[in-house]
């Protein structure tokens, strides 16, 4: 089984959260006084006070489990050359993750194929992680959206998944 260098992979992660973390919502509006008798309009849920908390499965964005999904299937081609192997992935990671990627050699890769469908684990309009299925492990891709599309940030292997 391959292991990843874990401490490019945590940094990288921490500096996304980091950046996700110090995103502020933006104050709302006064509201003007409401007659006696009349609810006040309730501005964000108790549960989600800044408007960017973690969603269920349902309120995730479908082209971040498809940028998973798509990044594992190419990850998992252990057949190819490096260079190939690395093009194919490095447009869908972010570039400190790409970087990491330059120094994995496709032949460790233990997985061949993408086995299910992408499961969303949690998310926010701008992150997402994602369980993909493959035939050796279950692995946990971490998304981000950099404006214009979804980008892989990190993969691992979700220990509590694998497959057996």
């Amino acid at each position: 089984m391959i292991r990843l260098p874990t401490l490019g992979s945590v940094m990288v992660l921490a500096a996304v959260m980091a950046v996700g973390c110090t995103r502020s919502a933006p104050a709302p509006a006064s509201a003007p006084p409401t007659p006696a008798g009349t609810a006040t309009p309730q501005i964000a849920s108790p549960a989600d006070l800044d408007g960017v908390g973690p969603t269920g499965p349902a309120g995730a964005d479908p082209e971040a489990v498809a940028a998973a999904v798509g990044f594992v299937a190419r990850w998992a081609r252990p057949q190819l050359d490096a260079s190939r192997w690395l093009a194919a992935l490095h447009p869908r990671a972010v570039p400190e993750y790409a970087a990491l990627l330059a120094t994995v050699d496709p032949a460790n890769v233990p997985a061949t194929k993408v086995t299910g469908r992408g499961q969303v684990v949690a998310a926010t309009p701008t992150h997402a992680s994602v369980d993909v299925p493959t035939d050796t492990e279950v692995l946990r891709v971490i998304c981000v959206r950099d404006g214009r599309r979804w980008l892989v940030a990190t993969l691992g292997v979700r220990e509590e998944a694998t497959v057996r």
